[in-house]
């Protein structure tokens, strides 16, 4: 009898056997689907950074993420740490488009805290519509795709319809990095109109005029709230080259309600911006410390109501300011003073507390020097709680309150429960104001006193309620200046009662 014996080619049996699923691939998870997702600027405001994880390539061209900046990447909050140990990458041609548009040269990083990455994935002459990447088993928390090459021909836009990370979670959720903003816009503050031409993302809220804008986190996104909270914004230059106030706040409201711009809200972080135009290279851009919203954290992640995270203030773009001298602009461009991102990052989980918060005032204009708010009622379950405190003087006429500083009191209840001084050193900061008046920035413990600086936050200030079993709150701030004061000069105060 004649035995026929098939000779299979080596390279054959190794891509037989390498497209066997093992047993631990096959147990592995999408740990991408619909996590919080950030990335470069987009195409388009319907192809963010979120159509990557949505576990869908069925919707058309405006289910994928696009970017055409010149840097492109897409990153990943896993949730928590995990064990990873493939991608999958959905390109172009599997949404549907032209494979022409399939990335080319991208490569894969992974960090479990954000900042240090390694690359696990390099890929330099990809022409497929579907790519998969096995890799050693790795811990992380985040992982970014980066795109180097984002087509087959010239087209310089980046198409990506599904970034897939597999593994097992090892690590306990809670904590992320949430972004809220992206370059959002900040239009005049002295304008009657809703600014021409600009539509905000979706699902994104304009209120007056375009200083301020509010969107609703969502409940993956209140998933990621930490103990340690923190908020980072940061400054994109433009027109408006001068210190103008800005504001973080938030608006809780129940499910399925829309709020506006009259809708009660709580300041969580005042700052001012520094003296710099789009035309300043580097210093064009300028990130704030980060500042603590780790008291406010539990009522930020409510799941019984839908949560706003706002950001605003405005801008003064006028003539002769910046753009001025840059006939090339467009008027769309130089009606916008200046940008702002803003991301919300914890690293560590939630502890369930009473988190309750009731904004008493917020962002007021105070003209005396002792601003009462209240009284209100309170749930507070252990009858104790905290006043949050944001101020600082303001009035840049010839002895205005922004060129002093002054003691300021905090009673509640008709009982003092601190003070503190609202001098600031401003010297460290100037360096990141080139258009800036630099003497704003010297002697500021001496000849020259501020209340403020550029580029700098206003702290938020904490102080205990006392016992206040059966009682309902009042506050007294007292300022130590005499009234009425300088010119437009004013006190802008937020109060807000954090419940224990």
């Amino acid at each position: 009898m004649t035995v026929r014996r098939t000779i299979v080619p080596l390279s054959a049996l190794v891509m037989s056997l390498s497209a066997i699923p093992t047993a631990a691939a096959a147990a592995d998870t999408n740990l991408a689907l619909n996590k919080p997702a950030t990335g470069s600027a987009v195409c388009a405001s319907s192809e963010g950074p979120e159509k990557a994880v949505n576990g869908s390539v069925s919707g058309g061209n405006s289910d994928k993420w696009c970017s055409t900046a010149s840097s492109k990447f897409l990153q990943v909050d896993l949730g928590a740490t995990a064990s990873v140990t493939s991608f999958a990458i959905k390109h172009a041609g599997a949404g549907g488009e032209s494979a022409t548009y399939n990335t080319k040269a991208f490569t894969i990083s992974l960090s479990t805290n954000g900042t240090t990455w390694t690359t696990p994935v390099t890929v330099t002459n990809n022409t497929a519509s579907t790519t998969t990447h096995p890799i050693t088993a790795t811990e992380a928390r985040y992982a970014k795709l980066t795109v180097n090459t984002p087509t087959q021909t010239t087209d310089s836009a980046a198409r990506i319809y599904e970034f897939e990370v597999y593994g097992t979670s090892t690590g306990t959720p809670g904590g992320g990095t949430i972004s809220v903003f992206d370059h959002i816009p900040q239009f005049g503050i002295y304008t009657s109109n809703d600014p021409a031409n600009y539509t905000p993302p979706p699902g994104v809220l304009m209120w007056n005029r375009g200083t301020e804008f509010a969107r609703k986190l969502t409940d993956a996104e209140k998933a990621l709230i930490g103990n340690d909270l923190r908020v980072r914004v940061s400054y994109h230059a433009q027109c408006d080259n001068y210190d103008r106030i800005g504001t973080v706040f938030y608006v809780a409201v129940p499910k399925g309600t829309t709020p506006t711009a009259a809708t009660p809200r709580v300041t969580l972080q005042d700052f001012i911006t520094p003296f710099s135009n789009y035309w300043r290279g580097t210093k064009a851009n300028y990130t704030f410390p980060d500042a603590d919203l780790g008291p406010y954290a539990g009522s930020l992640a409510d799941p019984n109501k839908d949560i706003y995270l706002g950001i605003g203030g405005g801008s003064n773009p006028y003539r002769g300011d910046a753009c001025e001298s840059h006939p090339e602009v467009t008027p769309e461009f130089r009606a916008i003073g200046f940008k702002y991102s803003m991301s919300l990052i914890s690293t560590t989980a939630l502890v369930a507390k009473d988190h309750d918060v009731t904004g008493m005032i917020s962002g007021i204009r105070e003209t005396t020097n002792s601003i009462n708010a209240g009284p209100i009622t309170h749930t507070a379950a252990s009858n104790r709680g905290d006043i949050a405190l944001v101020i600082a003087g303001y009035g840049s006429a010839a002895g205005g309150e922004e060129y002093s500083n002054t003691t300021v009191t905090v009673s509640v209840n008709g009982t003092r429960v601190g003070s503190f001084s609202t001098a600031v050193d401003c010297a460290a900061l100037e360096q990141y104001s080139p258009d800036g008046n630099p003497g704003i920035f010297r002697n500021n413990t001496t000849s020259n006193p501020r209340s403020w600086c550029p580029g700098g936050l206003i702290p938020s200030r904490y102080f205990p309620t006392g016992d206040i079993t059966g009682k309902n709150v009042s506050v007294t701030i007292g300022i130590a200046r005499s009234v009425p004061y300088v010119g437009d000069s004013g006190y802008r105060t937020s109060v807000s009662l954090l419940e224990h």
